[in-house]
């Protein structure tokens, strides 16, 4: 095998190291800047490519050893468990400074990062692939199975529950199956089925083997379902407690999630005279939160089942002033009727879009809208920066934006920017 020598110099965004060789950037995982290595050839003769670590000749001075040994065979869980906090810390700031600053011509305000109050044991979610009878770990390079026997950063709860299901044999009709746990250590599971002949009766075989578990769901190309033990599993913050299919989505960092919605809330800066919407809200985690400060939420879903999930958590919590619409947020929001409120009354949007952003609709819904102010949650900074662009073109000012280390050991982000019009 061909052996190229590589200094490390820094580390992009998705959170390879990246080095020069021979005019030609080469991205190489699980390697840190001021390393010196030895890596394979060039996946492409492209300007750009990809190249695999061979071997660590000398570490840079922010490489540390993985606490977890999974790491370094493969696992795609985590990718900077090679890498020293801060350093992380450093790098995650600085990318987000150059993708906002240099790409976007963002100039409001861009604060330090919000560091993650515990760097092991906040994961909430486990996913696990079925590979012949026995579930396993997806690992980052390649189809191998991998099956660590312990996985630090998921929650005690989650632990356990993988301890446990290491010696179930799972029916291989089950494809996928993923775990989420709450504050009060329960632990529901969400199956992928193929839908074929006994595939009930091997649902009912991993619930009887899952004794501890406090609910199962399963999706198959007909949909979602219930399928045995409670229906939803319950997430509890402050006083508002969201109501959950297995198959619903919530804050993978509950601890952060708290952190989260505090910086949400004080940059939405929602009175009795605003009406909030809370738009791709999911099952309403901003919009049920913030509800006490507004005079009304107004939230906007594509997914009827996240809807219904939001109305339910709404009437459980004790709030009146909220209603969820189910819909394409573009033309929902295009005939949102508006607030029937005194006229100095504003509308704020706090916008929580998937990885790939807004949709040129929900861009030109929004604007049209043009809500006073606009707090965009992102999970994916490029996206963020490309949006950014669009809403500032259409008038709006990034006044100023703040990330948090939602995913440590991991080169993903959570940031919340604020605009204005």
């Amino acid at each position: 095998m061909a052996r190229l020598q590589l200094s490390i110099t820094a580390l992009n965004e998705t959170g390879y190291g990246v080095g020069q060789k021979a005019g030609q950037t080469l991205t190489v995982a699980r390697t840190a800047p001021g390393d010196q290595v030895l890596v394979s050839k060039p996946q492409s003769a492209d300007r750009w490519s990809r190249a695999d670590l061979l071997q660590v000749v000398h570490p840079g001075p922010d490489r540390v050893t993985p606490p977890c040994p999974a790491f370094s065979r493969g696992c795609g869980g985590c990718q900077w468990q090679h890498l020293s906090y801060p350093a992380q810390m450093a790098w995650k700031q600085k990318n987000l400074s150059h993708l906002l600053r240099s790409q976007a011509g963002y100039k409001g305000e861009l604060h330090p990062l919000v560091l993650a109050t515990a760097l092991q044991g906040y994961r909430n979610k486990l996913s696990l692939k079925n590979a012949l009878g026995k579930l396993v770990f997806v690992p980052e390079f390649d189809g191998s199975t991998l099956a660590p026997s312990e996985c630090a950063v998921q929650t005690p709860a989650l632990q356990a529950a993988w301890a446990a299901l290491q010696g179930i044999r799972v029916p291989m009709v089950i494809e996928q199956l993923h775990l989420r746990s709450n504050a009060a250590g329960q632990v529901g599971l969400h199956a992928f089925v193929r839908e074929e002949k006994g595939f009930d009766a091997a649902l009912r075989e991993l619930w009887t083997a899952c004794g501890w578990a406090h609910g199962l769901g399963a999706t198959s190309r007909k949909g979602y379902r219930a399928v045995a033990g409670e229906p939803v599993l319950a997430q509890t913050l402050g006083r508002i407690t969201w109501l959950l299919p297995h198959n619903g989505f919530f804050q993978t960092n509950a601890v952060m999630a708290d952190a989260l919605l505090a910086l949400v809330t004080r940059e939405a800066k929602a009175g009795r005279t605003n009406r909030l919407l809370d738009l791709y809200c999911g099952a309403g985690f901003f919009g049920l939160a913030l509800a006490d400060l507004a005079h009304e939420v107004v939230g906007i879903e594509e997914n009827p089942q996240s809807v219904a999930a939001a109305e339910a958590s709404a009437r459980y919590s004790g709030l009146t002033n909220t209603r969820f619409l189910a819909g394409d947020l573009g033309a929902v929001l295009a005939t949102l009727e508006k607030p029937a409120l005194a006229t100095n009354s504003t509308e704020i949007a706090v916008v929580d879009p998937p990885r790939e952003g807004l949709l040129p609709r929900a861009v030109e819904a929004l604007v049209a809208r043009a809500p006073q102010r606009v707090v965009y949650v992102s999970c994916h900074a490029p996206s963020l920066a490309r949006d950014y662009k669009l809403l500032a073109k259409a008038g709006y000012r990034g006044v100023s934006c703040t990330a948090i280390d939602l995913f440590p050991h991991t080169s993903h982000l959570e940031t919340v920017m604020t605009l204005e019009r």
